[in-house]
């Protein structure tokens, strides 16, 4: 596919809104993921793009570059991505990626997952492993009595600092968030994740961005959340992070989560399509991209937002 080429993905609205018994008010607005390459050479580049789902719609998505490219799916979580076939780069170059969203508040939703899919979200990550020190933090939560998962989600509430101050946050690991007890969304819902997995409860991480008060600005950073799995309930959103920084919202955070957020991926350690074995992620939410074969850092990302009225 060459320059201004349009992709649409025709998903009924009838998936989007049949998944809450309750009508909820959308909030619309344009995203635009802006990559800049600076780094002369050959390059080949994995960039995240989002997908309707239970509480978003996505549509208009418009991809403007003049250079070769496929829109693929990871074999695992089944994350889409606009992987640029390899091409060479001797002056700076833009990709766009622009789309509109139609997002809900989410809420606890039904699905019945295979057994498959349970054991997926039961393992332990690179930076979410299951061990000893971790379990046994695990099992004395357990023996409180209470809900395991709002024990959980109470106790990292209270052990936590959100600080992106240092070194070490911001990896979603798991160790460092339970040893040093700061860190920010990816460290908070990682520990989380990891918790929950040694109750042998399935918890998945989920990455995109959340879109500031306003009508339209910059969107800086990246966002983060969890889902929990409970027989006869489904998933259940949280988002600790957010709980914790807003004071008095600690109960509306465990099983909602508000609109004014876009989803692009899923899971942890997620192979890239079309990759080698070298190229697999921790997360995804920025582009992956190779100068030369060699992982590069020499991009620049800019996200931005227009709400729709």
């Amino acid at each position: 596919m060459n320059k201004k080429t349009v992709f649409i993905f025709s998903i009924s609205f009838m998936l989007f809104f049949s998944c809450t018994s309750k009508k909820m008010a959308s909030f619309n607005f344009d995203f635009e993921y802006k990559v800049i390459f600076n780094e002369p050479g050959t390059v080949e580049a994995w960039i995240p793009v989002p997908q309707t789902g239970p509480f978003q719609k996505i549509e208009n998505l418009f991809i403007s570059t003049s250079h070769q490219y496929r829109m693929e799916k990871d074999s695992i979580f089944g994350n889409l991505f606009l992987h640029l076939i390899p091409f060479e780069l001797t002056d700076t170059d833009t990709v766009k990626v622009n789309f509109r969203v139609h997002r809900l508040e989410a809420t606890p939703y039904l699905e019945n997952i295979k057994v498959t899919s349970r054991e997926l979200y039961l393992q332990p990550y690179n930076n979410v492993p299951l061990n000893p020190q971790l379990y046994y933090i695990a099992d004395t939560i357990s023996n409180t009595g209470g809900d395991k998962a709002r024990e959980i989600y109470n106790t990292i509430i209270k052990h936590m600092v959100y600080d992106k101050s240092g070194k070490g946050w911001g990896r979603g690991d798991a160790v460092y968030a339970c040893d040093i007890g700061r860190g920010n969304c990816t460290d908070y819902h990682s520990l989380f994740n990891a918790l929950m997995r040694l109750q042998q409860i399935p918890a998945r991480f989920n990455i995109g961005f959340s879109i500031p008060d306003g009508s339209s600005g910059s969107v800086n950073g990246y966002h983060c959340w969890a889902e929990f799995y409970q027989d006869g309930k489904g998933w259940i959103p949280v988002d600790i992070s957010d709980a914790d920084n807003n004071p008095g919202k600690e109960d509306y955070y465990f099983g909602r989560l508000d609109n004014r957020r876009v989803k692009f991926t899923v899971g942890r350690d997620i192979p890239l399509p079309g990759g080698t074995s070298k190229d697999v992620v921790n997360f995804s939410i920025f582009p992956h991209v190779r100068i030369n074969g060699v992982l590069s850092s020499g991009t620049l990302s800019l996200f931005t937002y227009v709400a729709l009225k």
